[in-house]
């Protein structure tokens, strides 16, 4: 209860009270009145005996009266004390209702953003399934590639292999021809060396019979003939001669060769290894150039035609077009001026051309007017488009409110019905207490209350644990980061190793399972980063809404801010604006109600707008309402938050837990304590002294009592004696 209201109850009762007090004084003073001339009067002793008793039954009565008087007056002012307590529960258990259908709301919400969380999850789980279809799908596909190439290589394989061979055969045969060749020319320089002796004896022979026809020559001048003869043969002779020479040169290029293979038969089997190595690579750089030379004609021949196509294609196009063009203008030519005079003759149709042109400028420019008055209306009418879309806008919000306004009230009546339901419940209560007085109202809200602390102090738990979590998850997702790019990169040398080793079933198995692992991880971090995005999302969605923590953050504005500036030259720009529709709207209005023929429209205009206009003021009402609620509800949560700091604090430090069952009453429970039914009771006095009330666990601590609350009058020297007290019993419990 406010204070306002506790001194005006007290006055109230102070002057009831004396109105009372009053009434009865003023009642019973003429049933007091005796007659005292019968008591004077002494000629009557029976009389004067029977008016005494009547005087001492009388009297017995008015004490009886007053007794009962101060019996009613004490009821009462129990009355007026329960009355105020109950008032006081009536507010605590509607702050208590307050609070409960903020946690609905508040659940509700969070219901909700778990629904949106498990439609969300839902979603991740489809787009995850059919991630890991496309992956098995690609699996496959590398597989079946895999194969493809495996069977390839083989067959490439045994195709070398056979090469190999033959080449093997062909090295054999090449080996056997050089050997025969060998003998073949060895047998050939017998031969030869067998002529060059024959030659040279015939050369001897024919050097003798030279010198025997040069000393006959003398002799033998007559005998010319003979002599031409001679020559003849000695010619011949002498080719014969220059023949063997060159024979015996050739023999000669013969030896070299001969001792020259002799040196490459020694260096023959690393030609072989050699030649092995060559022929493979030879045919394999023979098949590459064949594949090569052959794609690369195939290229070129390709791109020729495409471009060739392409050429015709493009001038195919332009063709068509053209024909088009021209079927057009012919079909135009042949149907001009139907209906008219033809033309028959070519300056008839350039005058007629000439004509048309002169139109055509004319017409030109009054298009440029029309253009320029077009480019006006248009601006004019996005103007007032730009109003109208404004208005509709107003419009909807203001049917938005309306729909919103009928929703509170719809959620005020039920809250009615329910306020009228407890109403008739309390006065229940307040019955069942009348007549047991005893019985303590008080159990039901505070276990109520310890039971909406203890849901508080869950939700809090939770929210610490989710923070937990979020910072779990972050830990986790940096670590899949590094744990990601170390596979990726062991895959890389693994796939390195696989091309140098020809990828072994080994390698291809530990890839495989890394893969499988990336996969996996690649998931697990894309649903963590879905969740972080989601987290920092509604974070955003918040400080954008303008949900801050007023004890961490304080909000500033500057004096000369430009876009406050900006957004006061806004309203007053949209103020403006609206004023101007609202005369249009009038003085259309009043042209409409008047048929067209209005006298002095702008006087009525602005008499109409003087009129006062409730809407306008409802929605000032509303804008001032909103903002004060939203100031309430900010500075109750700060409020709120601050309580909860501080009741925590002093929890910490003082070691007492302190509860407000009711008003003046304050519950200390100690943070040592054994049960919750171990607590102390305190009440405050209207003059402000503090008097501790007896409980089960306060008639256990007589000796403390005694000690410094009879004896020093201390209430913090009791609390800690009772701590130390409560630590000990802990301490010897443990040990």
């Amino acid at each position: 209860m406010d204070p306002a209201e506790d001194n005006t109850a007290v006055i109230r009762m102070k002057r009831d009270f004396d109105a009372f007090i009053h009434g009865t004084g003023s009642k019973s003073t003429p049933m007091f009145r005796l007659d005292q001339s019968d008591i004077l009067d002494g000629s009557h002793p029976e009389q004067s005996s029977a008016s005494a008793l009547s005087v001492k039954s009388l009297l017995d009565k008015e004490k009886e009266n007053k007794s009962k008087e101060a019996e009613v007056i004490v009821l009462r002012s129990q009355i007026t004390k329960l009355k105020l307590e109950l008032s006081s529960l009536q507010t605590a258990n509607k702050r208590v209702k307050i609070d409960l259908e903020k946690d609905c709301v508040l659940m509700h919400m969070e219901r909700e953003q778990e629904v949106e969380k498990v439609v969300e999850m839902k979603a991740q789980h489809k787009h995850l399934a059919e991630k890991e279809k496309q992956t098995r799908e690609e699996l496959l596909e590398y597989q079946r590639e895999l194969e493809r190439r495996k069977a390839s290589y083989e067959e490439k394989t045994n195709i070398i292999r056979k090469e190999k061979m033959q080449l093997e055969q062909e090295l054999q045969e090449a080996k056997m021809k050089a050997w025969e060749k060998l003998t073949g020319v060895k047998n050939e320089l017998v031969r030869t060396t067998e002529e060059l002796n024959i030659c040279q004896q015939e050369l001897d022979d024919t050097k003798s019979k030279l010198a025997l026809q040069l000393r006959h020559s003398s002799d033998l001048e007559n005998n010319l003939k003979e002599l031409e003869d001679y020559k003849t043969k000695a010619e011949q002779a002498e080719q014969k001669v220059k023949e063997f020479e060159l024979r015996i040169s050739s023999m000669e290029e013969d030896e070299k060769v001969v001792k020259a293979m002799k040196s490459q038969l020694t260096s023959f089997e690393e030609l072989e290894r050699e030649n092995r190595k060559l022929s493979v690579e030879n045919s394999y750089l023979k098949e590459i150039q064949e594949n090569t030379l052959l794609l690369k004609e195939q290229n070129e021949s390709l791109k020729g035609k495409l471009e060739r196509s392409e050429q015709r294609m493009s001038e195919f196009s332009k063709l068509q077009l053209e024909c088009e063009d021209m079927k057009l203008k012919l079909e135009k030519w042949e149907n001009a001026e139907k209906g008219k005079s033809k033309v028959q003759s070519p300056e008839e149709m350039s005058k007629r051309i000439a004509e048309l042109q002169r139109t055509e400028v004319l017409m030109l420019a009054k298009q440029g007017q029309m253009q320029s008055s077009m480019t006006s209306y248009e601006s004019e009418l996005r103007i007032v488009r730009g109003e109208c879309q404004d208005l509709k806008t107003e419009l909807t919000r203001e049917k938005h409110k309306v729909q919103q306004q009928a929703d509170f009230m719809k959620r005020l009546q039920k809250k009615l019905l329910l306020v009228t339901k407890e109403r008739d419940g309390y006065k229940s209560i307040i019955d069942s207490y009348e007549s047991e007085v005893t019985v303590n109202i008080q159990a039901g809200t505070s276990t109520h209350i310890q039971q909406l602390e203890e849901g508080i102090g869950g939700c809090k738990k939770q929210i610490q644990f989710q923070e937990e979590e979020l910072c779990k998850l972050t830990d986790q997702l940096s670590e899949s980061r590094r744990q990601n790019i170390q596979l990726e990169r062991r895959i890389r040398e693994l796939e390195q190793a696989a091309h140098a080793n020809q990828s072994s079933q080994c390698d291809q198995e530990i890839i495989l399972q890394l893969r499988e692992k990336i996969a996996g991880l690649e998931k697990e971090l894309e649903a963590k980063e879905e969740k972080m995005a989601i987290l920092e999302a509604r974070i955003e969605q918040r400080h954008l809404q303008g949900d801050y923590d007023p004890t961490t953050t304080k909000v500033l504005h500057f004096k000369m801010n430009p876009v406050k500036v900006a957004q006061i030259q806004r309203t007053e720009e949209v103020k403006g604006l609206q004023e101007e529709n609202e005369r249009l709207k009038k003085r259309l209005q009043i042209l409409e109600e008047s048929g067209g023929k209005v006298e002095d429209l702008t006087v009525q205009v602005e008499q109409k707008l003087q009129e006062p206009d409730s809407a306008k003021d409802v929605e000032e009402m509303r804008t001032q309402l909103n903002s004060a609620k939203l100031k309430n509800e900010r500075l109750m949560e700060a409020f709120k938050k601050t309580s909860q700091e501080f009741r925590e604090v002093c929890y910490r430090l003082m070691g007492y837990k302190i509860d407000i069952p009711c008003t003046n009453q304050y519950r200390l429970t100690s943070m040592y304590s054994e049960s919750p039914s171990h607590f102390l009771l305190f009440q405050q006095s209207s003059s402000g002294e503090i008097q501790m009330l007896e409980t089960e666990f306060s008639t256990s601590l007589k000796d403390h009592i005694d000690m410094y609350l009879a004896r020093y009058d201390s209430i913090p020297a009791f609390l800690s004696s009772v701590t130390l007290d409560l630590v000990g019993r802990q301490t010897i419990s443990i040990g």
